[in-house]
């Protein structure tokens, strides 16, 4: 991977991250006083919905933080299983994939064993 690809990929990964905090800081997760006990059920159904997107919003951060600290080291879009390259094509999709395809899939296909075993 060329300077030129790790400038893009880290401008990418920059305005994601922006875009994850901007995001994740306008959620909702408060349940205000409530006319009647129906509103009340429909407002914390949205504060959980709402909790759950934060939480999954708080480790997309976290990953997206940790791969800009990583896009400009020497084992960026190497697979931290097999040692062999990502793959630009997987990068672009996934900036913060750190396994290649091949290790990923195997390692679906294991926690698929282990939940049906």
């Amino acid at each position: 991977m060329n300077s030129t690809q790790r400038a893009l990929i880290r401008k990418h990964l920059e305005q994601n991250l922006a875009e994850l905090i901007a995001r994740s800081e306008s959620r909702e997760t408060v349940v205000e006083t409530c006319a009647d006990d129906n509103e009340y059920a429909s407002r914390l159904s949205e504060q959980k919905i709402n909790l759950a997107l934060h939480l999954r919003e708080s480790k997309l951060i976290k990953e997206t933080e940790e791969t800009l600290a990583r896009v400009d080291h020497y084992d960026f879009g190497i697979c931290d299983d097999c040692g062999q390259e990502v793959g630009l094509a997987r990068i672009k999709a996934n900036p913060t994939a750190r396994l290649c395809i091949s290790c990923q899939a195997r390692l679906e296909e294991e926690s698929q064993f282990a939940w049906a075993g």
